[in-house]
């Protein structure tokens, strides 16, 4: 859902921006980079001063300088995935901002974004993960290979493709809960099924984020703070999680309500946390940064 919402917001934001692609790019790398390189250099810190305490992360010069470029490097386990692994879609993002912003200037730029996703998703499914390439060809060839023709790149796509519908939207409740649900049951259902991921979980999660932007009633949504706070919360959540694991875990007993408690209390942590990180850092960040608002419409279909 993640990557549809995504491509949603972005199409979105370049509605309402003419200051140029560069500047797009730009604005778009500021509002995610500072965040995301405070929490990775806390992580290069939190491996280099206690590395037992962190499970499963590589800590080697290419994969920190990997990390901070926000270019996709493989770990040791087979994983291409960043020093901070959330960060993993990180990449992915930056990688859509510039394709959008290099289609910007053409007639139907999201059009002709959303065109490279699905070549590469296509190609990656004819070739297979080694790609077209040579037994000698190099590691990091092939793991850019295997990144750029994954076919999560489709989600965007999806979202892009709400993006457009959005002049149509209407409110109607009962349309907005019939696609939620009907999603919902289709991502229970065939989620984790042989099918490509972007038909067993992409096409539900694009008619969840359908019914939630096109079809259901414009209104103030509950606890709609942790949605604003869902960035900082995203990237700060491992150091909440795992610091819950190794204090309050082992203080559990070996009974049936402690995985329970243990999840609702990181559930609570994690997204206080994240709200007080969005308050405090995020937001006055973004908002300092803010010093090119968009002025008139630059994306067309």
């Amino acid at each position: 859902m993640f990557f549809v919402i995504s491509g949603f917001i972005v199409i979105r934001s370049a509605d309402n921006w003419r200051a140029g692609a560069d500047a797009f790019l730009a604005r778009r790398f500021l509002r995610i980079a500072p965040l995301y390189y405070l929490f990775t250099t806390l992580m290069v810190l939190a491996l280099l001063t206690a590395p037992g305490a962190i499970k499963e992360t590589d800590l080697s010069p290419g994969q920190i300088l990997g990390s901070f470029l926000l270019f996709p490097t493989e770990r040791n386990d087979g994983r291409i995935a960043p020093v901070l692994s959330p960060g993993w879609t990180l990449n992915y993002e930056m990688a859509f901002y510039a394709v959008l912003s290099a289609c910007m200037t053409l007639k139907r730029p999201v059009r002709a974004s959303g065109g490279p996703f699905a070549l590469l998703a296509l190609l990656g499914a004819l070739s297979g993960s080694e790609g077209p390439f040579p037994s000698v060809t190099p590691d990091q060839v092939k793991t850019i290979w295997v990144f750029a023709t994954n076919p999560i790149c489709l989600e965007f796509v999806f979202g892009m493709a709400l993006a457009r519908l959005w002049h149509v939207r209407r409110g109607h409740a009962p349309l907005a809960l019939a696609l939620g649900l009907v999603g919902l049951l289709l991502l229970i259902a065939i989620d984790g099924t042989p099918l490509p991921r972007f038909i067993a979980a992409g096409l539900p999660a694009a008619m969840i984020v359908s019914a939630v932007t096109l079809a259901a009633p414009r209104m103030h949504w509950p606890l709609q703070w942790i949605g604003d706070a869902s960035f900082a919360t995203y990237l700060s959540h491992r150091f909440t999680l795992r610091s819950l694991t190794l204090v309050l875990l082992p203080l559990l007993p070996a009974a049936p309500w402690s995985a329970p408690l243990f999840c609702a209390v990181a559930i609570i942590l994690a997204a206080g946390i994240g709200w007080i990180v969005f308050t405090l850092l995020e937001r006055p960040v973004a908002q300092a940064l803010n010093t090119a608002p968009p002025r008139a419409a630059l994306v067309r279909q």
